[in-house]
């Protein structure tokens, strides 16, 4: 049907195209703009995607896992298993739900204890000495709790992270001067020394976004995180410039649930989902607590993060939008 047929002059509806397209290519022109500023942040990174190691926290999940069903197809208990391997039972049972490394030689004694064939032996050992290899985080040792060092072995080795936050802004997307502001407002009564060392830690985990082969990362926030000032107008500006800035990477999604959505169901807190491109490595739910880290590996408990995970992407703005309410609240803050 025709413009004329429905009353609205032609004039009219030329005008609204071309408003329409004139308002496409402010947007356009916006994002244009903002990946600009963003290639040369990346310039400006102290460290390079490519000096970053992958973690060894899977080869040793892998290792814990093959370990533990081996043990059990020879009908050995951990106590016979670990007595033959010259190791202590505790230190076996440790590595079997792969809280702690493993020596090659012990590894040796326990598929021979096992009956293991040559080949799986080879495997197994090539496994124990990749899972051996430090990662990059463990110079920072002292500084950072040993809960956070695993949860940045897990993130080093996903394919997928998907996170929500209530409060605040991800590690991951943070700037130097926010990740400072959060640090220094946290449970933990940190020393400048201790929040410099963090704050290194922090903005290094970043490279894992500028990477050759990235994990596919996945960030809803609720508008609460967006809005509250935990510095300066002029800090807070600059970090939702950074959430347009990587908002811009082809393999990063950012949506925010506002206000008027009400109770949704990330009202409980924060969450991350790490996923795996192996089908034998377990998903894991990352939650921090005023207790302290807690790891989510059992099937049901995954299954209930990544149900709530959808429901939230499902009740979020959709990307673009999302940016326009970044944009705009950055722009109240200017």
């Amino acid at each position: 049907m025709s413009a004329i047929s429905t009353g609205t002059p032609d004039h009219a509806v030329a005008g609204l195209d071309l408003r329409i397209t004139s308002s496409l290519t402010r947007a356009t022109s916006r994002r244009q703009v903002v990946k600009e500023k963003f290639v040369k942040h990346l310039a400006e990174i102290v460290w390079h995607a490519e000096d970053v190691t992958v973690g060894p926290t899977l080869r040793r999940r892998r290792l814990a896992r093959e370990l533990n069903r081996l043990r059990e197809v020879a009908g050995l208990t951990i106590e016979d298993a670990a007595r033959g391997a010259g190791i202590s039972m505790s230190h076996l049972s440790r590595v079997e739900r792969a809280h702690v490394g493993v020596r090659v030689p012990a590894v040796k004694a326990l598929l021979g204890a096992y009956g293991a064939d040559a080949e799986t032996t080879t495997q197994l050992v090539d496994i124990a000495r990749d899972a051996a290899q430090r990662g990059w985080w463990h110079r920072y040792a002292r500084a950072i709790p040993d809960e956070y060092a695993t949860y940045i072995g897990f993130e080093s080795d996903a394919s997928h992270i998907w996170n929500f936050e209530v409060i605040s802004i991800p590690g991951l997307l943070q700037t130097e001067e926010y990740a400072r502001a959060i640090l220094r407002g946290g449970i933990a009564r940190l020393s400048d020394a201790e929040i410099d060392r963090r704050t290194e830690v922090r903005l290094r985990r970043q490279t894992l976004l500028h990477q050759p082969d990235p994990p596919s990362v996945w960030i809803v926030l609720d508008e609460a995180a967006i809005c509250r000032r935990v510095a300066s107008a002029e800090v807070m500006a600059a970090q939702l410039r950074r959430l347009e800035q990587v908002a811009t990477l082809p393999h990063v999604d950012i949506q925010v649930i506002p206000f008027s959505v009400g109770a949704h169901p990330g009202t409980p807190g924060s969450f991350v989902v790490l996923r795996f491109a192996e089908t034998g490595d377990q998903d894991v739910v990352y939650v921090e607590t005023m207790a302290g880290a807690l790891y989510q590996e059992s099937g049901t408990d995954v299954d209930t993060a990544i149900s709530a995970f959808d429901r939230l992407r499902a009740m979020a703005l959709g990307p673009d939008d999302s940016m326009m309410l970044i944009n705009q609240v950055a722009k109240e803050l200017s």
